[in-house]
């Protein structure tokens, strides 16, 4: 902890939200912050206090992966490194261009990653910190990105996410679809999730034992908001395609073969309203 400037310091010791906290639009890529979650299940309380502690990546937070941020149910929130920034991929403009809804993933080390949507205000060259939202959206692997969006019938904004991730022959996309409200109002409407995994560490030892190796089945799921189409509420179409390939690993490589895909639509307009 001796490596955090002292400002920052004593305002982590002493637990004083930073509000109000700005940061240029150009800095933006390297902001990181603490929220002392006080959580309850995936619910965020403390979110309600904002950042204990903010600032860029390198100078005031130099490591956002040290543990003792994270310590006592704090959560660190930022920008993946190595992951491309855009305002496209991680914010959405709503319900003006003065207001940005921005999905901040976890960079505190954890066993997933908790991912918070937060409100912030244009002022000139630079953000204002506005508000978290108080519910974590919790990714197994990976990280969360603005997948999509969407005007619905009443002029609400229709937001999906999508989380995905690949690791060890685990293959993970998770879409969810929230409902923006002015001025600041925000709920979750839908999720759709797949998971494939395939054991590749035993498929491994048996090429390498030169063992038969059974054909294994892959999957993933893409969405798709249908063009020149309205669903019968008169809201957006949403397609979910599940594509499944075989793959047969050998010593000379996977060998791939298309396994069909299954289509569901969504009707997200009735959803929302057979909801309120």
């Amino acid at each position: 902890m001796s490596t955090l400037k002292l400002g920052a310091l004593a305002v982590l010791v002493a637990g004083i939200p930073a509000l109000g906290f700005r940061i240029s639009k150009i800095d933006f890529p390297k902001f990181a912050g603490s929220i002392d979650c006080k959580w309850d299940g995936e619910a965020c309380p403390g979110a309600a206090q904002g950042f204990v502690l903010s600032g860029k990546v390198g100078e005031e937070i130099p490591d956002p992966t040290a543990p003792e941020l994270a310590a006592g149910g704090k959560v660190v929130l930022g920008f993946l490194e190595g992951k491309p920034f855009s305002w496209s991929r991680y914010s959405v403009d709503f319900p003006n261009a003065r207001s940005k809804w921005v999905v901040l993933n976890e960079l505190s080390s954890g066993d997933q990653n908790n991912v918070f949507l937060t409100q912030w205000k244009s002022v000139g060259e630079d953000l204002e910190f506005v508000k978290a939202y108080p519910q974590s959206f919790p990714l197994d692997l990976g990280e969360t990105y603005v997948f999509a969006k969407a005007l619905l019938p009443d002029n609400s904004l229709l937001l999906i996410l999508k989380g995905e991730g690949s690791d060890a022959g685990v293959n993970l996309q998770d879409f969810r679809l929230f409902r923006l409200q002015t001025p600041d109002k925000l709920k979750e409407v839908a999720r759709r999730t797949n998971r494939s995994e395939i054991p590749v560490q035993k498929i491994l030892e048996k090429i390498n034992a030169d063992q038969p190796v059974d054909e294994v089945v892959d999957s993933a799921l893409t969405c798709e908001i249908a063009k020149g189409k309205k669903a019968p509420s008169g809201g957006p179409l949403l397609r979910f395609i599940k594509t499944r390939t075989r793959i047969l690993y050998t010593k000379a490589g996977p060998q791939e073969t298309p396994a069909g895909k299954d289509t569901t639509t969504l009707d997200i307009w009735k959803s929302v309203k057979a909801g309120r």
